[in-house]
C-alpha cells in the first residue's frame, strides 16, 4: 500500500485501499473516511465500505453527531465501546441507523495535515462492544498518516489545477476584453480618415473611440491594481475625506453605463457630512467598480439603489440592483480572483472577473468588511460595505460655481513615451494650463529649475 502511494494512482481508490486495510487489521468489514470541508464546516463521506445505503445517506453530510464531534473537535482519536451507552444519541434516528446495521462500537481517527489541520476522519465501525486491540490501533494510526498524506496531496493538486484553468479562462477572457475594444477603436479611426467631411459622422466616432479608450484603460488599471496588491505594494494615501464626495466621484464615473442602459439611480444618504479617514480615488474605485456591476448584470431599465445608514463607529453603504443575482453557491467565491457569475456566452457581460476582488481587498486594507447578498438568480444583488468613520458633521454649505472653477497652473509632463507626452500636453493646454514637456529624467530636471512648475505629472 505504501509503494502504491508513492506513485500517481487516482485518489478516490487509493482511499478504498486505506480504508480496505484499516478495516482487515481491526478484524472488520465495516468503515468510512470522511472529508473535512472548512468553508462548511462539515464532515463528508468520501468513500464507505461494509454499510447500508440508508446508513451512508443518513450521515452522508453529517459526522458531528456524538463519537466523531468530540474526535474532531479535539483532533484525537476516540473509541466508543458501546454506542448505546452514548447519551448525546439516545433517542436519536442516527442511533437507529447505527443499531439497524449491526454496529455496537466505533474508532475515530482524525486525518491532520503536517501543520495539524483537520483533514478528514478514518472511521471504522464493529458488530462487538469494545471497539479494536490496542496493536489494531497502532497500525491504524500509520494508515490515517497515510490517509492524511493522500488528502494532502490530493488538495494541493485540486488547488493547482483550479489555478490552471483559472489563468486560461483568464487569458481567454483578457484576449476577449482587449480585441472588441481594440476592434471598435480600429474601424472607427477609418471612420475618421473617411468622413472628414461629416461633423455627425466623426462626432459619433470620437464618442466611440473615447468610451472604449476609457475601457481599456479601466481594464489595464485594474491589472495593475492585483499586482501591485499580490506583491504588496499598493499604498493607500490617507486622507481626511467626506463620504459624500466619494460616493460623487463613484456615481459621475459611472454614469454613461447608467445611461447607455437606461438605469435609474436612487441615491439615499443623510444631510449630515459623514467623515472618514481613507483614499479617496480607492474608495471611488471601490463603489464605482459596484455601481458598474450593477449596471452591468441589470437588465436595461433597471433600478439601482446606493443606500448609506451611518452607525456609531462605522458606516454602511449598500448598493442594491434588480437584476441577474447571483446563485447561492457562487456567494462565497464571488470575490475570488478572475471570478464571474455567468460565463455562458448568451449572457456574457464583460469584464475580467477582478472587478470584485479588488474591492474586497481595498475595503479590508481600509479596515472594512464587504459582503454580498441574493435570494438566487434573477432576484438581484446586493452588496454592503461597511468602513469606520471618524466623525459625524452637519451638512456643508453648497460652494459657489466661481470657487469651484479650475485654476490654470504650470505644469511640467514626464516620460520617454513622447505620444504619450504630446497627448497629455494638448489635453492640458486646452484646459489652459501653461505646460512644458521632457523627454526623459535628465531634462526633467533642467527645466523643472528653469520652469519651476506647480504640478508635475511624471
Amino acid at each position: 500500500l505504501s509503494a502504491e502511494l508513492v506513485g500517481p494512482g487516482e485518489f478516490e481508490p487509493l482511499l478504498k485501499k486505506i480504508l480496505a486495510a484499516a478495516a482487515d487489521i481491526s478484524g472488520t468489514e465495516k468503515g468510512n473516511i470522511q472529508i473535512y470541508d472548512p468553508a462548511k464546516n462539515t464532515l463528508r463521506i468520501a468513500v464507505h465500505q461494509g454499510l447500508s445505503a440508508h446508513f451512508v445517506e443518513h450521515f452522508a453530510q453529517d459526522g458531528w453527531v456524538a463519537s466523531c464531534a468530540e474526535a474532531a473537535k479535539n483532533l484525537a482519536r476516540l473509541v466508543v465501546p458501546d454506542v448505546e451507552q452514548l447519551t448525546d444519541l439516545r433517542g436519536t434516528p442516527g442511533l437507529e441507523v447505527i443499531l439497524a446495521d449491526n454496529i455496537r462500537s466505533i474508532q475515530c481517527t482524525p486525518l491532520l495535515s503536517r501543520s495539524g489541520q483537520l483533514l478528514g476522519m478514518l472511521n471504522n465501525h464493529y458488530r462487538w462492544p469494545g471497539g479494536p486491540t490496542p496493536e489494531a490501533l497502532r497500525y491504524i494510526d500509520l494508515l490515517a498518516r497515510q490517509a492524511a498524506e493522500l488528502l494532502e496531496r490530493h488538495i494541493a493538486e485540486s488547488e493547482l489545477a483550479r489555478e490552471r484553468r483559472h489563468k486560461d479562462e483568464f487569458l481567454a477572457v483578457l484576449a476577449h476584453e482587449l480585441r472588441n475594444p481594440l476592434a471598435a477603436l480600429r474601424n472607427m479611426l477609418e471612420v475618421l480618415k473617411r468622413a472628414e467631411r461629416d461633423p455627425g459622422m466623426t462626432a459619433r466616432a470620437r464618442e466611440v473611440m473615447d468610451r472604449q479608450l476609457r475601457q481599456l484603460v479601466r481594464l489595464v488599471d485594474d491589472l495593475l491594481d492585483v499586482n501591485r496588491i499580490n506583491r504588496g505594494k499598493l499604498e493607500l494615501r490617507l486622507t481626511a475625506l467626506t463620504l459624500d464626495s466619494v460616493l460623487q466621484h463613484a456615481v459621475e464615473s459611472c454614469k454613461p453605463a447608467l445611461e447607455q442602459h437606461g438605469h435609474r439611480l436612487r441615491l439615499v444618504q443623510p444631510d449630515a457630512q459623514i467623515m472618514l479617514h481613507g483614499d479617496a480615488e480607492r474608495l471611488t474605485q471601490v463603489f464605482g467598480n459596484l455601481l458598474s456591476n450593477a449596471a452591468k448584470y441589470t437588465p436595461p431599465g433597471g433600478d439601482i439603489e446606493l443606500f448609506v445608514d451611518p452607525g456609531q463607529d462605522s458606516v454602511d453603504v449598500t448598493v442594491r440592483d434588480n437584476g441577474s443575482g447571483i446563485p447561492p453557491d457562487q456567494l462565497d467565491r464571488i470575490f475570488e480572483m478572475f471570478t464571474q457569475v455567468d460565463r455562458t456566452p448568451e449572457r456574457a457581460q464583460g469584464g475580467l472577473g477582478i472587478g470584485l476582488m479588488l474591492v474586497k481587498r481595498l475595503v479590508q486594507m481600509h479596515g472594512g468588511t464587504v459582503r454580498a447578498q441574493s435570494e438566487g438568480q434573477g432576484k438581484g444583488s446586493t452588496f454592503v460595505v461597511r468602513l469606520p468613520v471618524t466623525g459625524i458633521q452637519p451638512a456643508a454649505p453648497e460652494q459657489s460655481a466661481s470657487a469651484l472653477s479650475p485654476t490654470a497652473r504650470k505644469v511640467l509632463v514626464v516620460d520617454d513615451n513622447r505620444d504619450a507626452v504630446e497627448s497629455m500636453v494638448a489635453v492640458l493646454a486646452l484646459e489652459g494650463h501653461d505646460v512644458t514637456a521632457a523627454y526623459d529624467g535628465e531634462e526633467a530636471i533642467a527645466l523643472g529649475n528653469q520652469v519651476r512648475p506647480q504640478v508635475i505629472l511624471m
